[in-house]
């Protein structure tokens, strides 16, 4: 909705210069911000609400046979006789930064990332052709997201794994029957709880009267209201709660079946209980080779969920932050290059 409604407002601004040539300084500009800002808002969309949040879904703090890359080595030329409790490395945004950056680099901030520019172009592609194909676009999410299982699995593994993986992503593929039966349920239930998150809100617009943009007429922008802040903040409100309440537990339990099947030969970048308190049976033994969703949600104690939620709320105020700064920056930009356009009948 909300890029639907930023489309619109684009088209109006570039309709709005129509019959004016910019100042020939104006193309710099333009490149410069997109510079500055593409770097910080890859970091903050992609690093900080992909990658930091998987790391401290999969993260225990006290597993019960973990020695981290870090202190291999340490171990190997010291002796000690009082073991002590490791660090917990998600317990803030600077430790977490230093853990992914000491995986690799820079590089590492964007662990994963060609998984995830798969996912999003296959799965709009693979939606064209289901909707294409006359089925309902209400079914065409879940299916969508269960024919993606195995992708959408790796690049779980490509953000938890510590050390650099040679081989491409198609090739860390886990076998689809796996892969299937232990994600699809998860991945359904996250599914709906994005579309409850999305469903609720704009009910609650609804009842509260706002005029909200109609996707039936995507040129028409909603008209102002004075009541439009109050109202406005009680969704927005409404939106944080549902997503706290609905979408980070399904992507909690979804996350950590996952990384339950994760290849043993990979070691992770934060301590990680692959028994999940002995519930987990490698294959090879017998067992099913991956946590159940009960399983994956009783393993995740009340110190991890406040830990989780306060991370979530400090990226929702760098967020907020950024596109404030973002605004200061570019509005006063575009009032400069307004006021020094000029008709081009007058050049």
């Amino acid at each position: 909705m909300y890029r639907d409604i930023a489309t619109t407002l684009y088209k109006r601004g570039q309709a709005s210069m129509d019959g004016y040539q910019m100042p020939v300084w104006a193309p710099a500009v333009l490149l410069l911000n997109l510079i500055v800002f593409l770097p910080v808002t890859l970091i903050v969309t992609y690093t900080f609400q992909h990658v930091y949040p998987t790391l401290a879904i999969v993260e225990d703090p006290s597993p019960p046979t973990y020695v981290s890359l870090q202190d291999d080595e340490r171990l190997n030329d010291e002796y000690s006789s009082a073991p002590s409790e490791p660090p917990v490395v998600t317990a803030s945004l600077r430790s977490t930064h230093r853990a992914v950056y000491a995986a690799g680099g820079w590089r590492s901030l964007f662990r994963g990332f060609t998984a995830y520019i798969f996912l999003v172009i296959v799965r709009g592609f693979v939606s064209i052709i289901f909707v294409g194909a006359g089925v309902p676009p209400v079914i065409v999410v879940p299916l969508v997201s269960l024919v993606l299982v195995q992708p959408y699995a790796v690049w779980t593994h490509m953000i938890i794994s510590a050390g650099p993986n040679p081989r491409p992503f198609w090739k860390r593929l886990p076998p689809f029957k796996r892969t299937f039966e232990a994600t699809a349920l998860p991945v359904l239930l996250y599914v709906l709880a994005n579309e409850v998150t999305t469903f609720i809100p704009l009910l609650l617009a609804g009842l509260l009267g706002m005029n909200i943009w109609d996707p039936e007429n995507p040129n028409a922008l909603p008209q102002a209201d004075k009541h439009d802040a109050w109202k406005g903040f009680l969704v927005l409100l409404c939106a944080i709660l549902t997503h706290v309440f609905f979408v980070i537990p399904a992507q909690v339990v979804l996350t950590r079946v996952q990384a339950s099947f994760l290849p043993e030969e990979e070691d992770t970048i934060v301590p990680f209980d692959r028994t999940f308190g002995g519930k987990v049976e490698p294959a090879i033994v017998s067992g099913k080779g991956y946590v159940n969703m009960s399983d994956a949600w009783k393993s995740f104690s009340r110190a991890s969920w406040v830990r989780l939620v306060k991370l979530y709320l400090k990226i929702f105020a760098i967020v907020v932050a950024l596109t404030m700064i973002w605004a200061g920056i570019i509005i006063p930009e575009y009032i400069l290059i307004a006021n020094n356009s000029r008709r081009v009948d007058d050049v």
